[in-house]
């Protein structure tokens, strides 16, 4: 049998499969769901939230696969009598090609940005394709979304001092109902009946990091935050005069001057909507990209396929453009900016 004949045979099967068992259509939600709350008192409730979510154990996957990466090249690159070959010799094309660029952009200050460029493209392009993992977003634990909004209720209520009656919980409750995804699907059916699916959905054990706004915001603030380092560490404190801007003579030679402090101000709030900028862009772009393999695989499930090449695209696209701007914005810092004088 030929290989375009197994393809064509699989496809069938998505399509069959799709018709009698389609893929459910899981609630949808911003922020990462929690696995397991941490304990009343605990010392971790107050630096990690509610609880330990399935987006900061995707983080941690892709930052050990990082490391595992890292320490598996650097053991063979050891050997110098081997002829690299395979993914080492793809790996080591790459960081080649990198490093020059980085170079030829920072010039001196390659070797102290190219760590930045190169984890910031790596981390978030991982983090990224984890999404068009099978098993991501798919296999987790039930959860009744009644019971969940109930309790979530009582929990906020209690930290404000306040006590919620029966009546109340049943109300809350009563609001959550039906607003499961487990609707269809024989394979994924929470009891008998349609109507009792439609309480329960599956919360997954792995979803995608950058699918998560405190991920996007901690990689942004990074980049930002490690720009003005740099920045001041080649001008010194000099590096703050483009933005905190005050000299008297020159406004009473020219009044128009008077500006200058004003546009400086306007300067640095937008350095530091940089964070949002990069955040929200990252965000928006994975997630709405989660969310639409989702709808499709719910209506049409073998189109996924097209849409899967399309993710993987845009994964790295994305990984590409932060760590660009990034080192755009590191290597504009770290020149000095000479007002001309006419």
């Amino acid at each position: 049998m030929k290989k375009r004949h197994v393809v064509y045979i699989c496809l069938l099967l998505l399509l069959v499969a799709g018709i009698y068992a389609p893929p459910v259509l899981p609630v949808i939600q911003l922020p990462g769901e929690i696995l397991f709350s941490w304990s009343e008192g605990s010392p971790l409730a107050g630096l990690f939230g509610e609880g330990f979510t399935n987006t900061f154990l995707a983080a941690l996957i892709t930052f050990a696969l990082l490391v595992l990466m890292a320490v598996g090249l650097k053991a063979k690159s050891r050997t110098v009598e081997e002829v690299p070959s395979g993914f080492y010799n793809f790996f080591e094309m790459v960081i080649e090609g990198a490093f020059g660029y980085v170079e030829n952009a920072a010039g001196k200050w390659a070797k102290a940005f190219f760590p930045f460029f190169m984890t910031f493209i790596l981390w978030i392009l991982l983090a990224n394709w984890m999404e068009l993992l099978p098993g991501v977003d798919a296999i987790g634990k039930w959860e009744n979304l009644p019971h969940h909004a109930a309790h979530k209720a009582e929990v906020a209520a209690e930290k404000e001092g306040i006590h919620l009656t029966e009546e109340e919980i049943h109300k809350i409750e009563a609001e959550a109902e039906g607003t499961g995804g487990v609707q269809k699907g024989i394979f994924l059916m929470k009891g008998s009946a349609d109507e009792q699916g439609k309480d329960w959905t599956i919360v997954p054990y792995v979803r995608a990091a950058a699918t998560d706004l405190n991920f996007t915001l901690a990689i942004a603030i990074i980049s930002v935050v490690m720009t003005q380092y740099y920045g001041m560490k080649a001008q010194g404190m000099k590096y703050w005069k483009k933005f905190f801007v005050w000299e008297a003579d020159k406004i009473a030679k020219n009044p128009l001057a008077i500006l200058d402090p004003i546009v400086g101000l306007l300067e640095f709030v937008s350095e530091l909507f940089k964070m949002v900028s990069f955040a929200f862009r990252l965000l928006g772009n994975i997630f709405a990209g989660q969310v639409l393999l989702f709808v499709i695989a719910s209506l049409i499930p073998i189109a996924n396929i097209l849409f899967w090449h399309l993710e993987f695209a845009v994964g790295a696209l994305q990984a590409v453009v932060f760590a660009l701007l990034t080192l755009t914005f590191m290597s504009g810092a770290t020149q000095e900016h000479h007002a001309d004088e006419h």
